[in-house]
């Protein structure tokens, strides 16, 4: 097939494998996992097993777990860097563990790679590392300079085009790799822990380069990381995965909103939102005179609905309510957060109704204890 680079033109060979996201049907997904399992060696626990993903064309989509959980080995069957044990990886419609060796040269080039500690050689200047891939790939030189300075441009590297690696922070060397993932226009750009050695700084600003750059240039993006920030930040799609296998997967503000596996909670811990020792230290099973009932008050976004912390104020019967600890955020638009609301109840069961009364404008809430 023909690729355009600025004015030059040059034949790409390969099957169906160099099929573009322009040329396959939008409505389909550009990469799907269809029951994959990994093993490495005979007998040797899987390192994936059973993993079922849909990628959306277009959308960012993350993947995260622990150290060890299965992340790489899934980001690296996208490629071809590794083969499925069992069931299949189609990339446009593409059997990649079925592609031959030339057919899989062809689908790389479609397919750009970030990498966590960015990968440049040191011997060659910011100019040289972006065009290598264009080089290799026998491209004119005409055309090589314009998708280099087009590429310097979006990444923000313009006046740094001639400066060598060393002489860059991490954040300008990421800003390299991107721009080099990015040279054959790819389809899908896959990030390894693209900001894991970066300061937290330094990560919002290639978070936000990534998400201009999906949304300018519709590509679509799967990362992997151990950050749940960073999955907050700028994915539109989340997969848990916990030992090889996919234990929560939806749109991120459902899965940061009510998690419902442990590994996922565990990967939320957020400690603003944690009940304080001093408080559970103060918690009793049963009302005393005088004791407040403490209530867990939680948004998930479901309703989309603003919290009304007027209304569920006047719920726990306004007189003597405290919003003792807890926070609001919002994700993909949708407010959520919990609560620790106290307010007077002489007993249990006026604890339980005032419990179910403030259903009505939460998603939950439930009675923690008295104090």
């Amino acid at each position: 097939m023909m690729k355009w680079f600025g004015a030059a033109r040059f034949i790409e060979s390969g099957p169906a494998a160099g099929e573009t996201a322009r040329d396959a049907d939008a409505s389909q997904p550009a990469v799907v996992f269809e029951n994959v399992g990994k093993t490495y060696a005979a007998g040797a626990h899987a390192a994936l097993a059973g993993v079922g993903l849909q990628v959306a064309r277009g959308e960012v989509f993350g993947i995260i777990g622990r150290s060890g959980a299965g992340k790489s080995t899934l980001l690296r069957l996208v490629n071809g860097l590794e083969k499925p044990t069992s069931g299949s990886v189609r990339v446009n419609g593409v059997d990649v563990g079925a592609l031959d060796e030339r057919a899989l040269v062809a689908l790389r080039r479609r397919i750009g790679m970030v990498f966590q500690h960015f990968n440049l050689l040191s011997a060659k200047t910011v100019h040289d590392n972006i065009a290598l891939p264009l080089k290799i790939a026998g491209v004119p030189k005409a055309a090589i300079e314009a998708r280099v300075n087009t590429l310097l441009e979006l990444v923000g590297l313009s006046e740094r085009r001639d400066a060598w690696p060393a002489r860059l922070s991490g954040g300008q060397k990421q800003r390299v790799g991107i721009a080099r993932a990015l040279v054959h226009e790819p389809d899908i750009l896959l990030c390894d822990e693209a900001t894991s050695a970066l300061d937290p700084e330094t990560t919002r600003a290639i978070l936000a380069l990534l998400r201009d750059i999906n949304r300018r240039l519709g590509v679509t993006i799967v990362l992997i990381t151990h950050e749940m920030e960073v999955i907050r930040d700028v994915c539109d799609t989340v997969a848990v995965i916990e030992r090889g296998e996919v234990v929560e997967q939806g749109p991120v503000w459902r899965v940061f909103g009510d998690p419902q596996h442990e590994a996922t909670r565990a990967l939320l811990h957020t400690p603003g939102h944690e009940l304080p020792d001093d408080l559970a230290a103060r918690i009793h099973d049963s009302p005393r005179a005088g004791a407040h009932a403490l209530f867990d008050v939680r948004f998930t976004g479901e309703a989309a609905q603003e919290p009304d912390l007027a209304t569920l104020a006047q719920t726990f019967g306004s007189q003597g309510v405290r919003f003792v600890h807890g926070g609001i955020e919002r994700i993909q638009g949708r407010a959520q957060g919990r609560l620790i609301v106290s307010a007077p109840a002489r007993n249990a069961a006026e604890a339980a109704t005032l419990a179910e009364r403030a259903r009505g404008h939460a998603s939950r809430v439930e009675v923690l204890g008295y104090v």
